[in-house]
């Protein structure tokens, strides 16, 4: 039986010029994780990550509250889909829907409610595969088989234990296997999703199995409310 981690990342810098980078928060919150690790004499076989900046500095924080160090790897297999290509290409479709003008982006990604709202509309036209006028980028479906790929690749690959440093996208992908959910509620699933947190798979005959979800008792542990975050 292979068992599965999988650790969404520390918070990004969302609404910055580059996203794809650790917050001091998000920097905390995987320190936070490996220490807690050390605690509770965690081992694992191998330890990876996507190859997104985000995912790699929460890998290496996590890695240095160890007291041993793992070697850490990074496959590309578990990046993010690419969010901003995505809302490149279906966002202004979706303002207008909404009855938003361009002038209104600014004030569209600083209200989180509204933001979550238009997101789901872009990544329903996403998941749809409807038309759009820009340079091609990775379907649904696509991303999808890579998910699937890289998690059976993993399940054949020897370890039992394995530490994979990843997204909200993929990880609610993983539990899409594993319990069937249809697309819209595995998007839903994915704004749950807490920065740093665990969730735990099992692999078991080709079978994938849902262990454990969005565990973040070792943020939890340190009594600051302001360590638990989605973004």
């Amino acid at each position: 039986m292979t068992r599965l981690y999988l650790v969404r990342h520390g918070q990004a810098s969302f609404g910055a010029s580059r996203y794809d980078q650790l917050s001091a928060l998000g920097e905390r919150q995987a320190l936070l994780l490996g220490q807690h690790l050390q605690r509770i004499a965690f081992r694992a076989d191998a330890w990876l990550s996507g190859t997104l900046d985000r995912q790699r500095a929460t890998l290496a924080a996590m890695v240095r509250g160890l007291a041993s160090a793992p070697t850490p790897d990074a496959h590309p297999a578990f990046n993010e889909y690419d969010h901003e290509a995505i809302l490149g290409a279906y966002l202004p479709r979706v303002m207008q829907d909404m009855g938003l003008s361009p002038d209104d982006r600014l004030t569209l990604f600083s209200d989180t409610r509204q933001f979550q709202d238009a997101f789901a509309q872009v990544m329903h036209h996403w998941v749809g595969g409807s038309p759009h006028e820009r340079a091609p980028f990775e379907t649904w479906e696509a991303f999808h088989t890579r998910i699937r790929e890289a998690l059976e690749k993993l399940a054949r690959s020897g370890p039992e234990r394995i530490v994979i440093v990843t997204s909200g996208g993929p990880i609610s992908l993983a539990v899409q296997a594993a319990l069937g959910l249809t697309p819209e509620k595995t998007f839903s699933l994915n704004w749950a999703i807490y920065n740093a947190s665990v969730t735990e798979l099992r692999i078991r005959r080709g079978a994938l199995m849902l262990s454990s979800f969005n565990n973040v008792a070792h943020l939890e542990l340190v009594g600051d409310a302001g360590l638990l975050t989605y973004r």
